[in-house]
C-alpha cells in the first residue's frame, strides 16, 4: 500500500529522531500508567461479565480447554486464556481479572503507532500512539476484564502485517497478516464484522487497478485465515445454535428491538452512532462515563480537520481505509440494540484514532503560524486531552452509581467470606451463587474460596454449627429470616452488619445486598446507658469515615419480655437543630423485636451522612428510643434513678 504523508517531500516520511522515539516511549509509558494505575479498584468491584471470565479460567486451569466457552451468552476464548495466565501468577482477584486487558492495551499503544507510521509517516504514527494512550475509551477498556479490548489490538496488527504484506509481495507476510485476522475471531464478536470491511477495502483496491498484487498475496491471506480458524469453525458446526445466538437476541431486526418501526430505529440508529464521535457517547455507565463522546472536546477540532484531509484525499489508499474502517465497524453498533455501543463499536477505534492524529499533524504543519506557535498549541491540546482523561475517569471511578453497577457489592460480600475466622461455621445462601444454573453473583464464586462455606436455602434448614462454635451467616435481606435467630441462640453477642448497597440495570433504588450475622463474645465495657429499664446500650463507638460521613457502632441488650415495639433514634444537632437523622429498631432493620434472646448483646452500625463537614465542636450526637405508635420516648436512667432525659449523648 503506499505511504501518503500529507506533504510527500516532508522529512515525516523518515525515521523518527532520538527526540520524537524519546516522545513514543513516554506515550508507552502514559498508557501503561493510565491503565494499570489502581485497575484492581477503578472502577470499584467486579462486573458479573468480568467474573465469568474469571470462572472460566479456574476451569482451564483445572484441564478444561475450549475454543468457546457457552456460559454467560457464550464468549470467544482468547482473553479468557490470557486470564489464566494472570490468575496462575496472580491467584483469584480483580487485578487478575483486569491485568491481561491493561496489558493488551497498552501494547496496541505500539501497534497503532506502527500502523499509522506505515500509512502516514512517523509523525501520524506518533500523535495516534498519544491520543490511544490517553483517550477515556480505550483506556476505560484497558482496564476491564473483557475481551472486547482484544479486537483493536489484533485490527491494528493484521491491517499492519497486510500493509506489509502488500508492498513487499512476500507470501510469508500474507500468511502472518491472514493467521492475525483469524485470530481475531477468537476475540470478540464484532470480528464477524470485518468481512465487509475486507471487501470493500478489496473493492477499492481493484478500482485502483491493484489487481495484479492482490492476485498473487490474497490466496495466502485466505489459508493464513482459515488454518486458524479451523478449530472454531468445527466447534460452530457441531453447535449452529451458538453461531447467532447472541446477535438474535440484540439485532434491531428483533421485534422487541425495534418496536415495530424497523426503519425508524435504523435512522435513529445511524444518527447516535455518529454523534460518538464528539457530542454524545454510550451511556451505559459501565462502557463510559454516561454520555461522554469519543473524543473530548479539545480533540474535536483536530477531529474535523483530519476527516476533511480524509475526504479531501479519499484516493488515496490510506485515507480510503480509514474512511471505510471508520464508517463500516459502526454498522455492528447501528444494527443492534443500545446505540452507541462502545463494546460493539470497539472495531471502529483503530481507524477512528487516526482522525485526529491527521488533524493535529495539520496543525503542526499549519504554514500560516509560527513554528513555535503550532509546535505548541499541539502540544496544549495533547496536554490537555490527558488531564480531561484524567479528571473524568477519577470522578467516574468515584461515583456511587460506578459501584452499584460494577456489582462492588458482591465483591465486598466475597472479600469478607475470605477474612472469616479459621473454625468459622460460615454459612451462605445459594441464592448468592448457584452452580448448577449458573444464576446469582458470579464474582462471588470467583473471588471468595467456597470450599469451607456450607450453602444453604432457608427453606430447606440449616446443619446447626458445633456446640461453641463461631458462626457466621450471610442473607438475603428479603426473604424469610426466621431461621436466623435460632442459629445464633447460643451466641453472646450478635454483630449484624447490613452488606453494600446493590442494584441492577433496571431496578430503580439500590438496596443492601445481603446481611450478615456473627455471634461474637462479649467485650469488656463500662457502666451500660439505661433507657426505662426496657433497652440498655452496652456499648457505642463513633468513627468518622470522611468529613461528612459518620460510623455509628450501637451494642444493645432487651431487658424484659413485655414491650411494645420501639425504635432507635440517632440524631446529629448543631444550635440550629437537626442536622442528620437515622431512626431503625435496636439492632437495626434486619434484627427483629420478637428475635431478642434474654441476656443477648446484639450490636448493629448505622451510617450518617451529613449535609456538611462534622464538627465536634459544633456538632453533637444523641441516642434515644421511642414507641413509634406514640412517639413517646423512653427515659435515661441513672445508676441511682436519676432522669438524665430522654437521650443520650455519644463522644466521637
Amino acid at each position: 500500500m503506499p505511504r501518503n504523508t500529507m506533504h510527500t517531500t516532508d522529512k515525516n516520511s523518515r525515521s523518527p529522531s532520538t527526540f520524537g522515539w524519546a516522545l513514543l516511549l513516554l506515550a508507552l509509558g502514559t498508557a501503561v500508567f493510565l491503565r494499570l494505575y489502581h485497575v484492581g479498584s477503578w472502577p470499584p468491584g467486579l462486573y458479573r461479565d468480568e467474573a465469568f471470565n474469571g470462572l472460566d479460567a479456574l476451569r482451564v486451569l483445572q484441564g478444561d480447554l475450549a475454543v468457546f466457552f457457552t456460559a454467560n451468552n457464550g464468549r470467544e476464548p482468547l482473553y479468557i486464556y490470557l486470564t489464566t495466565l494472570s490468575i496462575a501468577l496472580l491467584g483469584r482477584t480483580v487485578l487478575a481479572m483486569r491485568l491481561a486487558a491493561a496489558v493488551v492495551g497498552s501494547l496496541t499503544t505500539g501497534l497503532v503507532y506502527k500502523l499509522g507510521r506505515s500509512w502516514f509517516g512517523w509523525r501520524v504514527g506518533l500523535l495516534t500512539a498519544w491520543l490511544w494512550a490517553i483517550t477515556l475509551w480505550p483506556v476505560h477498556l484497558s482496564r476491564l476484564g473483557l475481551r472486547a479490548i482484544l479486537l483493536p489490538a489484533v485490527l491494528a496488527l493484521a491491517f499492519w502485517l497486510g500493509t506489509e504484506a502488500y508492498r513487499r509481495s512476500q507470501p510469508r507476510w500474507w500468511l502472518a497478516a491472514g493467521a492475525v485476522y483469524g485470530l481475531g475471531f477468537y476475540t470478540y464478536l464484532a470480528i464477524r464484522f470485518t468481512p465487509l470491511l475486507l471487501l470493500a477495502v478489496g473493492a477499492f483496491l481493484l478500482w485502483r487497478g491493484q489487481w495484479e498484487r492482490l492476485r498473487r498475496g490474497v490466496g495466502w491471506f485466505v489459508l493464513g485465515t482459515a488454518v486458524i480458524l479451523i478449530p472454531l469453525a468445527l466447534f460452530y458446526w457441531q453447535n449452529p445454535e451458538l453461531l447467532l445466538g447472541r446477535t438474535g437476541q440484540v439485532s434491531i431486526l428483533n421485534p422487541a428491538i425495534n418496536g415495530g418501526d424497523l426503519w425508524g430505529t435504523l435512522w435513529r440508529h445511524i444518527w447516535r452512532s455518529l454523534a460518538l464521535f464528539f457530542w454524545q457517547g454510550d451511556t451505559i455507565l459501565r462502557h463510559n462515563p454516561a454520555g461522554r463522546p469519543l473524543f473530548d472536546w479539545l480533540m474535536a477540532g483536530p477531529f474535523v480537520l483530519g476527516l476533511l484531509w480524509c475526504l479531501r484525499h479519499w484516493r488515496q489508499p490510506a485515507a480510503a481505509i480509514v474512511l471505510l474502517w471508520s464508517s463500516l465497524m459502526l454498522g455492528v453498533t447501528i444494527l443492534a440494540e443500545d446505540t452507541p455501543h462502545f463494546l460493539r463499536a470497539v472495531g471502529i477505534l483503530p481507524a477512528a484514532i487516526f482522525l485526529p492524529a491527521l488533524g493535529l499533524a495539520w496543525l503542526w504543519r499549519w504554514s500560516r503560524l509560527p513554528q513555535v506557535v503550532r509546535r505548541g498549541l499541539v502540544a496544549a491540546l495533547v496536554a490537555g486531552s490527558l488531564l480531561l482523561t484524567v479528571w473524568d475517569y477519577v470522578n467516574y471511578s468515584q461515583q456511587p452509581d460506578t459501584a452499584l453497577l460494577f456489582e462492588a457489592a458482591a465483591t465486598e460480600l466475597a472479600e469478607s467470606l475470605n477474612g472469616e475466622a479459621a473454625g468459622t461455621a460460615v454459612y451462605l445462601d445459594r441464592w448468592f451463587w448457584d452452580e448448577a444454573s449458573q444464576k446469582g453473583w458470579p464474582s462471588i464464586p470467583f473471588l471468595a474460596d467456597l470450599s469451607d462455606v456450607t450453602l444453604y436455602r432457608p427453606e430447606t434448614g440449616l446443619p446447626p454449627a458445633a456446640p461453641g462454635q463461631p458462626v457466621s451467616l450471610y442473607t438475603w435481606p428479603f426473604g424469610d429470616l426466621e431461621y436466623v435467630p435460632r442459629l445464633l441462640v447460643e451466641a453472646e453477642m450478635v454483630v449484624v452488619r447490613n452488606g453494600r448497597l446493590a442494584r441492577g440495570d433496571l431496578e430503580p433504588e439500590p438496596y443492601p445486598l445481603y446481611v450478615r450475622y456473627s455471634s461474637a463474645a462479649r467485650p469488656e465495657v463500662g457502666a451500660p446507658i439505661n433507657f426505662g429499664d426496657r433497652f440498655w446500650l452496652q456499648s457505642s463507638m463513633v468513627t468518622q469515615r470522611d468529613e461528612q460521613t459518620l460510623q455509628i457502632d450501637l451494642t444493645w441488650q432487651k431487658n424484659g419480655e413485655e414491650l411494645p415495639s420501639q425504635t432507635a433514634f440517632l440524631h446529629v444537632l448543631d444550635a440550629n437543630g437537626l442536622v442528620a437523622q437515622n431512626d431503625a429498631p435496636p439492632g437495626g432493620l434486619y434484627w427483629f423485636a420478637h428475635w431478642w434472646q434474654p441476656d443477648q448483646w446484639v450490636q448493629e452500625r448505622r451510617i450518617l451522612h451529613l449535609p456538611e463537614p462534622f464538627d465536634p465542636t459544633r456538632h453533637t450526637i444523641r441516642v434515644g428510643l421511642y414507641d413509634p405508635a406514640t412517639l413517646e420516648r423512653l427515659t435515661v436512667i441513672g445508676p441511682g434513678g436519676e432522669n438524665f432525659g430522654d437521650g443520650w449523648e455519644l463522644v466521637p
